[in-house]
């Protein structure tokens, strides 16, 4: 890590002394960019050690080819276009098929909350916490149901905190296309859920 008093480096930094020999410069890179990726495959999964797994095979392949990479774009744009390719051959695969989520899930990665504490502090009914967790379930089956395509655009916006410019660039898809994407997959999920909560 960097010194105390200086600047973290950048990741365009840590990869150009990576590519110097810097194995530290490469572990930095990890601790900075894996709980981010963990919690987009978490996102897709909603399986720790699947999300886990493919976060390591995500850094695996970077380890074996940013030797050769050129930034052309933000080192996140690239990050998360290998996740989504590494995602979409896994789904191929049949290894990528999401785990139903109980109330102890987390609502994030590495988080110590879990779904069930996002329940009212207040002691709710029986009823009311029905109620919640079927809320909860309607709206994390109407994402699953979306296609492929429209939900990874609403995980990286919604779940990742990404612009639609970064989207684009990862999907290699225009902005337009993704503002598209995202208002069909609104509109669906409306239509899913439309009398479910």
């Amino acid at each position: 890590m960097a010194s105390s008093g200086r600047a973290p480096r950048s990741d365009t930094e840590l990869i150009a002394a990576f590519k110097k020999g810097s194995l530290p410069a490469f572990t930095e890179l990890v601790e900075r960019h894996q709980r981010s990726l963990i919690n987009f495959f978490y996102h897709f999964s909603w399986d720790r050690q699947v999300a886990e797994d493919c976060a390591q095979d995500v850094f695996v392949k970077l380890h074996r080819h940013l030797d050769t990479y050129e930034p052309q774009a933000k080192f996140t744009t690239f990050l998360y276009r290998v996740a989504r390719n590494l995602w979409i051959d896994k789904l191929r695969a049949g290894a990528g098929d999401p785990k139903p989520v109980s109330l102890e899930s987390p609502v994030s990665y590495g988080e110590e909350r879990t779904l069930r504490d996002r329940l009212p502090a207040r002691a709710a009914t029986p009823l009311e916490i029905l109620e919640k967790e079927e809320a909860e379930e309607a709206v994390r089956r109407a994402i699953d149901a979306l296609p492929e395509e429209q939900k990874m655009v609403v995980v990286l916006s919604e779940r990742q905190g990404l612009k639609y410019q970064e989207i684009g660039e990862i999907l290699e898809i225009p902005v337009g296309t993704v503002k598209s994407r995202m208002h069909t997959a609104v509109e669906k999920l409306k239509e899913l859920l439309d009398g479910q909560i």
